[in-house]
């Protein structure tokens, strides 16, 4: 439902800043500042000059969402799960809004086609998860808290979100290794360090590698040392035969 959404909004910039094909009849609300919306799809290398010298992009409406989303998320689960510990809750919440959990909800609801970048999207496909997080901070600006629960709620746990199977879904690769190596007594080493800057981004790349029993099991490449670890550890539990591997 929400793909149809996105895809019928179509929404391009045109000289004049104006907007064709407009329709935001399903999201279950009639949006009032237009212009929010049109910003939470720019990403900063993509980003608007403007007279005062300040270039305007989504970054100031993903923190902002990333709040909001945090925030619904954790009351969604507060109420579904009413006996389960502080822990537990963090930890669900931390699948639900994870970057890669993100990312996958911003392909599913067709944010890819509408987010405008000058930089390779298959190489940083962070940015469309951080494209949905502007699009809830859009959403709160222009309609407040109510309207944007609803919308989370409604349009997007409602249709995207099983929340039973995120609980399932074993999603930390490095701690499943680590748990794994003291099951098994071995050792296990995460080498991580910073490999220069993005050359668009100008932001810093990190690599990990680990052994195990000092031999190189897994490598990873990220925007952050969690990221890189994350993907080393994923990667030397698929060559372990970890039967207990995710598949996420």
């Amino acid at each position: 439902m929400i793909k149809s959404i996105i895809q019928s909004i179509k929404l391009r910039f045109l000289p004049k800043r104006e907007f064709y094909g407009l329709s935001f009849e399903l999201l279950g609300f009639t949006p009032n500042k237009i212009d929010l919306y049109e910003l939470a799809l720019v990403h900063k290398s993509a980003s608007i000059p403007c007279k005062d010298g300040v270039p305007k992009n989504n970054e100031r409406l993903e923190y902002l969402g990333d709040a909001i989303l945090g925030s619904i998320t954790a009351d969604i689960l507060y109420k579904y799960f009413p006996n389960k510990s502080e822990g537990f809750l963090t930890q669900i919440r931390s699948k639900i809004v994870s970057r890669e959990s993100l990312n996958k909800l911003a392909l599913a609801i067709g944010l890819d086609k509408q987010v405008m970048s000058n930089v390779n999207l298959n190489n940083n496909k962070h940015i469309y998860g951080d494209a949905f997080e502007a699009l809830i901070g859009a959403i709160y600006l222009d309609q407040g808290y109510s309207v944007t629960k609803t919308f989370i709620e409604d349009k997007i746990f409602r249709n995207y979100i099983n929340i039973e199977e995120v609980v399932t879904v074993e999603t930390n690769f490095k701690s499943k290794l680590i748990e794994w190596a003291q099951k098994n007594k071995k050792d296990v080493v995460f080498d991580t360090r910073e490999d220069g800057l993005d050359k668009v981004m100008k932001l810093p790349v990190f690599i990990s590698e680990v052994e195990v029993e000092k031999n190189m099991m897994g490598k990873g490449v990220g925007a952050s040392k969690k990221e890189a670890q994350q993907k080393a550890a994923k990667e030397a539990l698929t060559r372990l035969e970890e039967p207990l591997v995710a598949t996420a």
